[in-house]
């Protein structure tokens, strides 16, 4: 089967309308891309940012009668950027030609379902990320990746909070951590968690929750991947949920923002290893 895609101009604010016209119109599948090089890194959790100027792309079936298709996106006030035929592919699993094995410390590989890895000692990930953020890909991840294949994990108990894809929690499962809680107030998320602890076999020693709903504390390690200013407004709740001696990963810091971020932990913990990547700061930190 051929296909069509259409590409159609869009802002932020636009987005949900044109989202909406193209799924009534046929679409089989919609997209939206940065339509000016602006990047996104990834946000705090529950977030799911839009660029101020996009492209969404509409995927339809060779049956559709595309010059109508086009009248009507214009007919609602849109523009359309561009058309282009397409052949035949596995559109669902397309992502896969941008993300491929990768490697974070000496034995830690995340992959893409599908794939393998050669190596005989690699402790992998697989993981499809579907609409939750975290692949490994940035920076911040890739810092508490490597941080977490450097340690001792055997009988934790570890809290990845703002868990994304749940990389982070699962990928802590397969080192050797006891049990993990991964927590996130986007609910597409904690899906895109359970769906990833299954594929590597942990479900059973995950718990997935809405940060409301968490009610451990004592945990041996607690993970933040998120940004500077929610991780300091948090200070007190995240501390709070180590036991004594109990280490703190807190990353999604730009290089510029560690003393800032420092400063709100500092009375609480004791700073002991700080790493590096591309301009972002990942800190661990001792309760």
């Amino acid at each position: 089967m051929h296909w069509k895609k259409i590409t159609v101009e869009a802002t932020k604010d636009s987005y949900d309308a044109l989202e909406i016209l193209l799924w009534d119109l046929g679409a089989v599948s919609v997209t939206v891309t940065d339509a000016s090089d602006n990047p996104i890194f990834e946000p705090p959790p529950g977030e799911t940012p839009l660029w101020p100027a996009i492209d969404v792309s509409g995927l339809f079936e060779q049956d559709q009668n595309y010059e109508k298709l086009e009248r009507r996106i214009k007919e609602s006030g849109f523009r359309v950027r561009y058309s282009e035929d397409l052949g035949d592919r596995p559109w669902e699993r397309e992502w896969l030609s941008q993300f491929g094995p990768m490697q974070f410390g000496r034995r830690l590989w995340v992959v893409p379902d599908g794939l393998a890895v050669e190596d005989p000692e690699a402790i992998v990930v697989d993981l499809d990320p579907g609409l939750a953020f975290g692949t490994g890909t940035h920076a911040t991840t890739r810092l508490c990746l490597e941080w977490l294949d450097s340690q001792e994990l055997g009988g934790k108990r570890v809290i990845d909070f703002g868990s994304g894809s749940g990389i982070l929690g699962i990928a802590a499962l397969r080192l050797g951590a006891d049990e993990v809680w991964a927590v996130d107030n986007d609910p597409q998320a904690l899906v895109s968690t359970r769906s990833n602890a299954m594929k590597n076999g942990v479900e059973k020693r995950l718990r997935v929750c809405l940060p409301d709903a968490l009610d451990i504390n004592e945990a041996d390690i607690v993970i933040a991947n998120i940004l500077a200013q929610p991780l300091i407004e948090m200070a007190g709740l995240l501390v709070s949920l180590l036991k004594k001696n109990g280490d703190l990963l807190v990353s999604g810091i730009l290089v510029s923002q560690q003393s800032w971020v420092e400063s709100a932990y500092v009375q609480q913990v004791r700073f002991v290893e700080r790493r590096n990547d591309d301009g972002w700061a990942c800190l661990q930190a001792r309760k």
